[in-house]
Parts: structure tokens; sequence; C-alpha cells
């Protein structure tokens, strides 16, 4: 393997570079699938910077966070609040992303319906806590009865 494996990380910031500004030693970070971009051609302009040529790939195209130490540009690394446990906030850093854009992209405004499919899996999970925040009203799709009871406790229909 050419690469260190691993995004979704959150760590504590150890050092940074000279020119990097709003981070400080012991803030809490994270470290997304997009590690990096340009930044300036169309698809980052149109926040579509997964697909920019140049785009950076925690474990893929360039190490990720299954390490002690990893290293994230300060464009594209998240700020976490200190009272925020680190374990617990790394699946947003994908997965929390992932579904959150797919909600963004959909148009769908507060109020308004959005349909869940796999809703009582991870990401969909993810995306009923989502759709729940920006007042939408959720309807769950997935199969059986434990999977419906844990959709309906969530506030989906």
């Amino acid at each position: 393997m050419p690469f260190v494996g691993g995004h979704e990380g959150a760590g504590v910031v150890v050092a940074k570079g000279d020119l990097v500004q709003g981070w400080e030693i012991g803030d809490h970070a994270g470290i997304k699938w997009l590690n990096g971009s340009c930044l300036t051609c169309e698809f980052c302009k149109n926040a579509d910077e997964s697909v920019c040529p140049d785009a950076l790939l925690s474990g893929y195209t360039v190490d990720g966070s299954f390490q002690q130490y990893a290293i994230g540009k300060a464009a594209h690394t998240t700020k976490i609040p200190k009272n925020v446990p680190l374990d617990a906030v790394a699946p947003v850093l994908c997965a929390g992303v992932t579904v959150y854009k797919g909600l963004k992209e959909s148009g769908a405004r507060p109020g308004q319906t959005v349909a869940i499919v796999g809703a009582g899996g991870g990401l969909g999970s993810l995306a009923q806590q989502y759709a729940k925040a920006m007042g939408l009203r959720v309807i769950a799709i997935d199969g059986g009865d434990e999977k419906k009871t844990f959709c309906e406790s969530m506030g989906a229909e």
C-alpha cells in the first residue's frame, strides 16, 4: 500500500505551518476524505472540490489518519469544539458530510418532505438527524421491524 489509510480523523493540533491562520496549537481538528484541492477550478468554485483534478484524498492520494500524527490542509480541515468527544465526531467528517451535502443539494426547505432510503443504517440515521435539524419532514425507507422502530424513534414517518 503506497499510502497510510484512513479518513474521518479527529485529533489535536500539535504543529502548524508558518503561514497557517485561524488555527492554534491545542485546537481540535478533523480531517475529512477531502484533504486538499486547488480551490480555483470550476469544480472547486461550485462546491464540488472532491472531483477537483488536484484533489488530495485522505488515505487514497495522500497519507490518511490511521497514524499517530496526520497532516491536514488548513483550508480543508474542520475545527471541532473542544467539548465534543473526538471519537464521537469522527463519523461526521465523512458520512455526515456526505448526507449533509446531499440534503443541501436537494434544495429541500424547512417544512418540505424528504425520503431517505436506508434510513435505519449508518448514513441514513445521520441523514435523518440532519433533515430533522433542517426542519424537514422525513419519510424513512428501510426494511424490518427493528429499523422501523429505530426510524420512528428518531421522528421519521
